[in-house]
């Protein structure tokens, strides 16, 4: 940056040599300065956030040495159908702890790196807050996992939306989808998957003591076949009163409660084989 050095630019203004020298000088010396603006442009700012591994980057049908490094998640614990976390594992390489499914798959859970996370809130930048706070989808706070077989083998992966952040209390809330929204995700990721509802989806009936939230009741299931992609999808969407919940307070009719209703998206991928039905 000698060009921006008062000394440097007084000797090239007195040179016995002359002006003109002086000004090439100058030219080769400002040639430089815009090459390194270029590539100080061109680098990252220290403490850029960058991007982060998420469930997409998994590799369905590919053994556990070609998934993603387990340094790029967090929190792996045995899991419990899209539940919440059970025994915590280190890794991909812990799955046979964990009990299997009755198809034999042993569901492994995770979560997404939160570094980007604590330098955000470590800027008080909001907008990246929201963008990298907890493991989410499309601004809907999610629980997700890899489901292996007893070879090691990633045979599918799972998505469901989570209530827990409901009960967070952030001094910067990241902004989320609350839990009355969940459902919606079924749709969102039908329309990823090419799920057509006329020909996809089944409305499931009412249970004995369910009721609408409102005027509406969702209880949904979708399942599309792709042979091309090798993948079968499976979606679920609910909305609805479980028995027992109700709008309202039975002991005080006047008061509405909070929270007493299902509302949920369940997601699956799978690798489709060639014995799976066509």
């Amino acid at each position: 940056m000698l060009a921006h050095n008062p000394q440097t630019l007084q000797r090239f203004r007195c040179a016995p040599r002359g002006a003109m020298q002086a000004e090439d000088a100058l030219k080769r010396n400002g040639a430089v300065l815009i090459i390194a603006m270029a590539c100080c442009l061109a680098a990252p700012a220290a403490g850029a956030i960058q991007g982060r591994a998420t469930i997409w980057d998994l590799k369905i049908g590919e053994p556990i040495v070609a998934q993603p490094q387990p340094s790029e998640f967090r929190g792996f614990a045995c899991g419990s159908n899209g539940g919440p976390p059970r025994a915590p594992l280190s890794g991909w390489s812990d799955f046979r702890r964990c009990r299997p499914e009755p198809d034999g798959l042993r569901e492994v859970y995770f979560e997404y790196d939160d570094e980007n996370e604590y330098i955000a809130r470590a800027h008080d930048d909001d907008r990246e807050i929201s963008r990298w706070a907890g493991t989410h989808e499309v601004t809907f706070p999610v629980m997700v996992s890899a489901l292996f077989d007893d070879a090691g083998i990633l045979k599918g992966i799972r998505m469901v939306t989570d209530p827990r952040p409901d009960h967070r209390n952030d001094i910067t809330e990241a902004d989320r989808k609350t839990r009355e929204d969940a459902y919606l995700l079924g749709g969102v990721m039908a329309s990823r998957f090419n799920i057509e509802p006329p020909r996809d989806c089944t409305a499931l009936p009412h249970a004995e003591g369910e009721s609408p939230v409102g005027t509406l009741f969702i209880k949904e299931a979708c399942e599309r076949r792709d042979p091309a992609a090798g993948r079968r999808y499976v979606v679920r969407a609910n909305l609805y009163r479980k028995p027992g919940q109700s709008a309202y307070n039975p002991q005080l009719p006047t008061q509405l409660t909070q929270g007493q209703f299902e509302s949920s998206a369940y997601i699956e991928v799978y690798q489709l084989t060639s014995a799976a039905p066509q």
